[in-house]
């Protein structure tokens, strides 16, 4: 008995070592291109580390040399392209590069169920089903009035966080700025109150509630789904883990609290009333109750729109607060830029950033499109699958077999000296030009180029850029007019140790102007 056992263990080892070989090998294709080892993007489980610095220690020389290599994620070998003429190709055929999903790339993890089959990583008629719906909702003229009075509010608190308008303590922002942006993301774009506002000002005299929910539940899931074991090997979330029972339990419950606050919003539970117009919330409503979103399709959808919509850019304001911290003299370009004759604030005693307003002013516009550039809020993306087998690229092209996942790394290709310049490193706002009319079009040749990948490309580019870029606008409009910021000297310069790059726990001392 004890001689068949043991032939029993030994065997079910044998059978463990070689799935663990063929899975954790990299593939002999494409040829021409390294593998970053498999390791690497599990360095952040076993310990403490700066996600630059992984960057600069492993993939920025062999994604520079050689314009894409092969790396392990979602228990399988991707390919993560680098060179933008890779990248142009990527986005023009998007019938061979075809968006793919968590929902199929790995089924059965958290991330699929948290995410599913949504507007970003659908294909072919599936995509254009759901395009229908939602484009003209985020296509539309967004109110600058309602992003203006949420970042007064930020103000305040920023204010009452730092001590009053003496004080002078360090602010954590990371958690001020997520309140604000699903604030945005709920007045401006779903039409729908997700509570935040109870906490936002507390000297509006109100307390913590319930209306918290969806911040709470947000900020669990933020710890539970990116742990870089269960990223890499999403088999583990099958198995009857107590973390990841909760994390599965904490998915149901956001989508639960997210589809309730939409129904509150815009009146009776079937989602009956009016035709909807732009309101992109009413829409996703009239969908799911006509038929042409299923219930399913529904809750993921509005899952990724309400994610996408308030996760980047808060991240990208994080980004945003701390390039500006290093740099006091583009915070005082832009205070000049209001200040000056013709610009918004020109001989009012409050001025505000109206459409108009910031049409006028190009340094802003310069400040947001740069610090898009330097960290961009998704700086890795791996959602493309290649339909056929096919050749990426003319000349030194790489063979892509059928099947194979394709991805970008923003961060790297935005930082290309061959693109950039020699300070492609720099946070340097003025390479964009001098005039609006300038900016936009250097904005539209990196674009065309695939050199400024933050809002993706081809047909598959953001709806939601639109919206993105005025809530920075106004966020930088409305923080320069009251503040001047600094990094908190005590605060560990260190960027995030996976996922999404950007400052991790940023703090910041905020002084306030004495007149704007």
């Amino acid at each position: 008995m004890a001689s068949l056992l043991s032939t029993l263990l030994v065997g079910a080892a044998l059978v463990v070592g070689v799935a663990g070989y063929l899975v954790l090998v990299p593939p002999r294709h494409p040829k021409g291109i390294p593998a970053v080892p498999f390791w690497v993007t599990l360095i952040p489980f076993w310990r403490d580390v700066d996600q630059s610095e992984t960057f600069k220690a492993y993939l920025e020389e062999p994604l520079r040399t050689h314009g894409a290599v092969k790396i392990f994620f979602g228990a399988q070998w991707n390919i993560l392209v680098h060179r933008p003429r890779y990248l142009a190709e990527l986005f023009k055929h998007e019938d061979v590069y075809q968006k793919s999903g968590n929902q199929k790339k790995i089924p059965h993890s958290v991330l699929a169920a948290f995410l599913g089959d949504n507007i970003i990583s659908s294909h072919g008629s599936t995509w254009k089903r759901y395009r229908q719906v939602i484009k003209p909702g985020l296509q539309r003229t967004f109110e600058t009035e309602l992003l203006a009075r949420n970042a007064a509010r930020l103000c305040d608190l920023i204010t009452s966080a730092s001590g009053g308008v003496h004080g002078a303590r360090a602010v954590a922002v990371q958690d001020l700025l997520q309140r604000y942006t699903i604030a945005n993301i709920g007045d401006a774009v779903l039409q729908t109150d997700f509570g935040v506002s109870c906490s936002f000002l507390p000297t509006v005299g109100t307390t913590l509630t319930s209306g918290l929910t969806i911040h709470k539940l947000q900020t669990s899931l933020k710890q539970q789904i990116f742990k870089p074991v269960f990223m890499n090997f999403p088999f583990l979330d099958t198995l009857p883990i107590p973390s990841r029972l909760a994390a599965r339990l904490t998915v149901s419950e956001f989508k639960d609290e997210l589809t309730a606050s939409l129904v509150r919003a815009h009146g009776k539970a079937d989602g009956l009333g009016g035709p909807p117009g732009g309101e992109l919330g009413a829409r996703l409503l009239a969908a799911r109750r006509s038929g042409e979103l299923t219930e399913t399709q529904f809750r993921d959808n509005l899952t990724v729109l309400y994610v996408a919509g308030q996760e980047n850019p808060q991240i990208g304001l994080i980004s945003t607060l701390y390039l500006l911290a290093q740099h006091p003299e583009a915070q005082e370009r832009l205070l000049a830029e209001m200040r000056s004759p013709g610009g918004a604030g020109y001989g009012k005693p409050e001025p505000e950033p109206t459409h108009e307003a910031l049409q006028h002013m190009p340094y802003l516009a310069s400040v947001v499109y740069e610090s898009l550039r330097v960290l961009p809020p998704l700086s890795q993306l791996i959602n493309r699958r290649a339909a056929s087998d096919v050749v990426l690229g003319d000349g030194d092209g790489l063979r892509i077999p059928r099947g194979t996942y394709l991805g970008y790394h923003c961060y790297s290709t935005h930082r290309d000296t061959d693109c950039w310049g020699p300070d492609a490193d720099r946070f340097r706002p003025e390479r964009w030009g001098d005039t609006m009319e300038d900016i936009q079009r250097f904005y539209r040749l990196k674009r065309t180029r695939a050199e400024f990948v933050t809002f993706h490309g081809g047909n598959r580019a953001c709806l939601g850029e639109r919206f993105a870029v005025l809530e920075l606008k106004v966020t930088l409009f409305m923080l320069t007019r009251r503040f001047a910021w600094q990094l908190d000297p005590t605060w560990p310069n260190k960027m995030t140790p996976a996922g999404p790059l950007f400052p991790r726990a940023l703090r910041l001392v905020f002084k306030e102007r004495e007149e704007w």
